[in-house]
């Protein structure tokens, strides 16, 4: 018995250890894709797939559009999808994210170019939505990302309730206006993203 209660204790710590999986860490935008003009709806708005054709559809108008990548290398739906579990309490985190009892969920690297004009860190975007568990979205709303506060802070996230982890839908957004001219086709880019729970 007391040789059990030894080996209980001692796999608590492993047990009880936070975990980040996400099924995407890759973001392609393609702008010289053939693919046919595609939409999804994020929010509630509707956003165009970066291609070919939404691109020349962009060229067309005059104001500037939002588009989602053209591939989430390993995710579905246009996100990337994560699921987050701590079993024990926060509090070490920013002002906003990590704060009280929570731990921050942040993008803790971004890697790659974007063949945008200009600087595209000025032009990426991000949203979040808490799809389940215990975990409250600080872009609820398309966000600069390099505006997201406590470090790029995403989510605050809670203890593990009721055997539910947090699932969070992560959407990127790449902001273009009609007068971004490319210098030559095929424009392309990608973007690598890791992701980390505070203190994990």
């Amino acid at each position: 018995m007391g040789r059990a209660l030894a080996l209980l204790l001692l796999a608590l710590p492993r047990a009880l250890a936070q975990t980040v999986s996400c099924d995407a860490a890759d973001l392609l935008f393609d702008f010289s894709d053939p693919g046919p003009l595609q939409t999804l709806t994020v929010g509630g708005e509707s956003y165009y797939v970066a291609n070919l054709a939404s691109y020349l559809l962009l060229l067309s108008g005059t104001s500037p559009m939002r588009f989602l990548p053209t591939q989430v290398v390993g995710g579905s739906g246009g996100r990337v999808a994560c699921t987050l579990t701590t079993y024990t309490f926060g509090g070490f985190g920013g002002t906003l994210c990590g704060a009280g009892t929570t731990r921050c969920f942040r993008v803790s690297h971004v890697t790659g170019s974007l063949p945008v004009p200009g600087d595209w860190q000025g032009r990426l975007y991000v949203l979040v939505q808490v799809a389940s568990g215990n975990a409250t979205s600080h872009v609820p709303t398309p966000t600069l990302l390099s505006a997201v506060p406590d470090g790029r802070g995403l989510a605050s996230v809670g203890p593990f309730t009721f055997f539910t982890p947090a699932q969070l839908w992560i959407y990127y957004f790449l902001e273009l206006s009609p007068t971004d001219a490319f210098p030559s086709l095929p424009a392309q880019g990608v973007l690598t993203l890791t992701y980390s729970l505070q203190n994990n």
